[in-house]
């Protein structure tokens, strides 16, 4: 703001010092969220994680989190990054996500030994548009059920949930979740 950038200005291009490039919305850098990092858990960011500066941009991959920083810029819309000199982007948003980790995806199990319903916990990530529901299916997504989230990540974090499963007679199952 105090440096009251020109009214062609639409994106911001970072430079790293191995001379990799990357560009974002003006909208996106002026974010409450998006970063310039100096340091990490309250030391000085470490030269594999980018020192002395590495810009953090939530809601989009890792390629836009351009690190050895020494230079930002100010350009018009047309200014291109690395990846989208190849075609790719420009935004690069992470899709959401989820996963089941328990059980793993080669379990079997024996409804006869089963006295109570399978506990099913994974995570699940929106970027940062955060996680409100985490639905699964034993049908292989013909029919959902809701999954209760134990930990919210909030908007930039992943969030945790578990589901307790109990299958209605000996089948194979397919269990999916979203």
């Amino acid at each position: 703001d105090q440096a009251s950038p020109l009214s062609s200005a639409a994106r911001v291009r970072l430079h790293g010092v191995d001379n990799y490039t990357d560009t974002f919305s003006l909208e996106k850098a002026l974010e409450q969220t998006t970063l310039i990092a100096f340091h990490m858990n309250g030391e000085r960011l470490p030269h594999r994680h980018g020192y002395p500066a590495r810009a953090i941009v939530p809601g989009y991959f890792g390629e836009k989190h351009v690190k050895w920083l020494t230079r930002i810029e100010l350009t018009t819309a047309d200014a291109k990054g690395f990846y989208e000199t190849q075609g790719w982007g420009p935004d690069f948003i992470v899709p959401t996500r989820s996963r089941i980790d328990v059980p793993s995806y080669d379990a079997r199990f024996s409804l006869g030994q089963i006295a109570v319903p399978i506990e099913m916990r994974g995570v699940a990530f929106g970027g940062n548009r955060g996680i409100s529901r985490v639905e699964i299916s034993d049908d292989d997504g013909e029919s959902w059920d809701n999954a209760e989230i134990t930990r919210s990540g909030g908007d930039l974090a992943w969030s945790l949930w578990s589901y307790k499963w109990q299958p209605n007679s000996p089948d194979d199952y397919t269990l999916v979740v979203r």
